[in-house]
């Protein structure tokens, strides 16, 4: 025993430190043709969209997150976001300042892009139909006081639901509704779980050095919020009611619907829709590809999801008017986590890999 401590004091180079480790799974559905052809493309790049592991450390003001061949850490305190490629066996970094000086390029390029296509129709063409398309905005939340285990955690559920309405008004006409795109939150959130502390510390650790590297880039966002009021009372209506959740989500999922015009969301077929593609996705994950491999099991599988497609077509046309559809499903779920020492390393770029410039702003 005596040996072993001493053999460990004398190792230098792997520093350890308190943290978390939490392992969870992303598992991603486009319905239709659409999800077919997404799901086929992923596997011919050896990717998943299903059941797609993560792991994410956590210790003082670093976070780490693996997920597949890729890694992003996160210094807080240096102001500095590394991107790994493990396939490549190459990574890039960037600190804030200049991933706030490149958003601010992109975001000078899309006002501009806006600003134009704000110009009359007729001086781009003078057939071209007139008028305007207007967004409402409405949030409600829901808590129906279901409790559930996640991980080894209590969790409580949170349903938040954000409806966009569309309106479009022709210089000739009445304003008419063209439907709905709703984005429904459907959150399990636990107030116990050991995260919660480390990922708090770290969160305002970042926000601190963040919001002074993108302080142009939030007052930009202040500014569009405030300049719709329907919009900033919806979202200061959900941070109001997450605040009385204190916690962190050990399971969320995100459901995005198109409703009909003169329709209302039914949260509840948004959930039947997503069960029974799940069902669907886990009988014919195993399936073996119709057509065979290579590039002509390919060509089989677009020209399945073309004919998919088409029956979806026609199926619709049969059935009447249009009804509310889930177009896909998001679900992060938690499925363990594990408070210990986390080696110092695990931080930083892997030895030997090969330093590249990057080009765009990391996704985080």
């Amino acid at each position: 025993r005596s040996i072993c401590c001493v053999a460990i004091a004398a190792l230098p180079a792997r520093l350890l430190s308190q943290g978390v480790t939490i392992q969870s799974s992303v598992d991603v559905h486009l319905q239709g043709a659409l999800g077919a052809i997404a799901s086929m493309a992923a596997r011919m790049t050896g990717n998943s969209m299903h059941n797609t592991p993560t792991t994410t450390y956590v210790s003082g003001h670093k976070l780490r997150t693996e997920n597949g061949n890729t890694a992003t850490i996160i210094d807080a305190d240096a102001g500095r976001i590394t991107s790994i490629d493990n396939k490549q066996k190459t990574y890039s970094s960037m600190t804030f300042d200049e991933m706030a000086a490149m958003m601010k390029k992109m975001q000078e390029s899309a006002q501009e892009s806006r600003r134009q296509a704000k110009e009359p129709a007729a001086s781009r063409d003078p057939n071209a139909p007139k008028g305007e398309m207007n967004m409402k905005y409405k949030v409600e939340t829901d808590r129906p006081g279901q409790h559930e285990n996640i991980a080894g955690y209590d969790a409580e559920r949170m349903f938040v639901t954000i409806t966009m309405q569309g309106e479009a008004k022709p210089d000739n006409g009445s304003a008419q509704d063209v439907g709905s795109l709703v984005l429904l939150l459907d959150e399990w959130i636990s107030k116990d779980a050991p995260q919660m502390k480390a990922m708090a510390e770290f969160q305002r650790a970042y926000a601190k050095k963040a919001g002074q590297a993108f302080k142009a880039q939030t007052q930009g966002l202040q500014a569009m919020f405030s300049a719709d009021p329907r919009m900033k009372g919806g979202l200061e209506a959900v941070g109001k009611e997450m605040a009385k959740m204190h916690g962190t989500p050990l399971r969320s999922i995100m459901y995005f619907s198109l409703v009909p015009p003169g329709a209302q969301f039914d949260r509840q077929l948004a959930l039947n829709d997503a069960s029974a593609a799940d069902a669907q996705a886990k009988s014919t994950h195993d399936e073996k590809p119709k057509g065979g491999g290579g590039f002509g099991g390919m060509f089989g599988r677009l020209k399945a999801a073309a004919a998919e497609a088409s029956k979806m077509g026609e199926n619709n046309k049969a059935s009447g008017p249009p009804k509310q559809g889930t177009l896909a499903t998001v679900t992060d779920e938690v499925l363990s986590i594990r408070s210990g020492a986390i080696p110092s390393d695990m931080f930083e770029p892997p030895a030997g890999y090969r330093e590249v410039t990057e080009r765009a702003p990391p996704s985080i």
